[in-house]
Formats: structure tokens, C-alpha cells, sequence
């Protein structure tokens, strides 16, 4: 991921992991704020009581700025 300010460009294999992860393209993600919406939305399908979605949510956080 390459940031400069509040913009973002996401590299190929951000991409293909975030859409791995979430099962929705992020291509359109340009700004911190997008990617921390997507993100958001996307946990809200990993609540977190299993170990594998705690794993899940660990992972996208990662991508969190």
C-alpha cells in the first residue's frame, strides 16, 4: 500500500489479499476513509467467536492505517 496524505493506492497483492479476505473487490478504495469503511463493513461479518474469525479480524486490522 502506498500512502501520500489521506490518499491510498492499493498494490496488486494488497488487492488480492483484501479480496480474498473479504470476497469483495477493493479497487475502488483511494482514501484511508474507504479503506477503513470497507474494512468496518466487512468485520461486521466476523463477530469474533470463533478462533478462525478472531484470526479474520486480526488480519484485516492489518490493513487499517
Amino acid at each position: 500500500m502506498i500512502k501520500l496524505g489521506e490518499q491510498i493506492r492499493l498494490t496488486p497483492k494488497d488487492k488480492k489479499i483484501l479480496g480474498g479476505l473479504t470476497g469483495s473487490d477493493p479497487s475502488h478504495i483511494k482514501t484511508q476513509k474507504q479503506l477503513k469503511n470497507f474494512i468496518t463493513a466487512h468485520q461486521v461479518n466476523y463477530p469474533g467467536r470463533s478462533p478462525e474469525e478472531k484470526l479474520l479480524r486480526k488480519m484485516l486490522d492489518s490493513y487499517l492505517p
